[in-house]
């Protein structure tokens, strides 16, 4: 096993993290809300929290890691299509973590606890919205990085 296989097998975790997350956050609300509406803030409580303990290692790992295989790369380079990509897609998913996801999730769990079901709405909403692009982005990312696009 060389140091690129390491590398590779890394940012494939990171990368396969952040988007099995993305599905586990579109899936949950439902399940969560038929349980009730303390169980479903409970829920977007815990979204909050994972846009610093997961999604923010996952994104350094996969950003750390494509570094690493780019220097020790001869056959592609920062100017690269699906590196560029790569990069872009950790900013952007940086900025809706930060944004988006982590605030969100706290504003959808206050709705939900105080029984604002306009607030809770428009918050939801607005989180699986976003939740779509970012996972729509990340899976042209993917696509990119396999098929290697220069």
């Amino acid at each position: 096993m060389t140091l690129r296989d390491v590398l590779l097998t890394l940012h494939i975790a990171g990368a396969g993290t952040w988007l099995g997350a993305n599905v586990v956050q579109a899936v949950v609300p439902p399940a969560a809300a038929r349980a009730g509406q303390q169980t479903l803030a409970g829920w977007y409580r815990i979204t909050s929290v994972l846009a610093r303990r997961l999604y923010m290692p996952a994104a350094v790992l996969v950003l750390l890691t494509g570094i690493f295989m780019v220097l020790g790369s001869d056959s592609y380079s920062f100017g690269s299509t699906f590196v560029t990509i790569g990069f872009a897609m950790i900013v952007v998913g940086a900025v809706l973590g930060m944004v988006v996801f982590g605030p969100g999730g706290e504003k959808a769990a206050d709705a939900l606890e105080t029984g604002d079901q306009g607030a809770a709405q428009a918050a939801t909403s607005r989180l699986a919205r976003w939740g779509v692009l970012d996972t729509l982005l990340l899976l042209v990312t993917i696509m990119a990085m396999v098929l290697r696009l220069d």
